[in-house]
């Protein structure tokens, strides 16, 4: 991840020594929030042994504000050569469970008005999705859900549709 520094402005390689700079400054940041999160939120990370005792090392060393300094200096140095995309992915998820889970929600909903609309059709969709799900209860729960909608009474089914959806897409 180290890049050429000693290159001539004019080559196609080049990198200015500021944006190896504030390359250095992002790591470091982002070393800052790795530290910030719990202990057992650090261990779900797919980081290295090394990047691992650098964790327990800042929590040590967490009321000694210099030290703590070079120490993210010397994780930001560390990170240069951990999958930095994953990292950042895996900590996202960490920090903001609720858009995955709601993005989930938002699909099986999504499912549903598609079982409602087009039927048999996109009963087979489903079932090609979750393998693991019943045909003829998919049906049944389609029906009474469809019928539901038509009163414009959502109720039981409809929402027992959503959980065997999300039931059968989870398994």
């Amino acid at each position: 991840m180290t890049k050429p520094y000693y290159l001539m402005p004019d080559d196609e390689n080049y990198i200015s020594k500021s944006e190896i700079k504030q390359e250095a400054k992002d790591l470091r940041i982002f070393a800052e929030k790795l530290v910030k999160l719990s202990k057992s939120q650090r261990q779900k990370l797919t980081a290295s042994d090394e990047l691992h005792d650098a964790f327990k090392l800042a929590d040590k060393i967490s009321t000694k504000p210099d030290a703590l300094r070079r120490h993210m200096q010397f994780m930001a140095k560390l990170l240069r050569d951990e999958a930095l995309d994953t990292l950042k992915l895996e900590y996202q998820k960490l920090t903001t469970p609720g858009q995955a889970n709601d993005a989930q929600m938002q699909k099986i909903e999504r499912l549903r008005e598609a079982l409602i609309k087009k039927g048999d059709d996109a009963i087979n969709d489903l079932l090609e999705q979750a393998p693991t799900l019943e045909r003829q209860r998919v049906r049944q729960l389609t029906r009474q859900a469809k019928k539901e909608v038509e009163k414009e009474k959502p109720g039981k089914n409809y929402k027992e549709l959503f959980q065997y959806i999300k039931d059968g897409l989870s398994s």
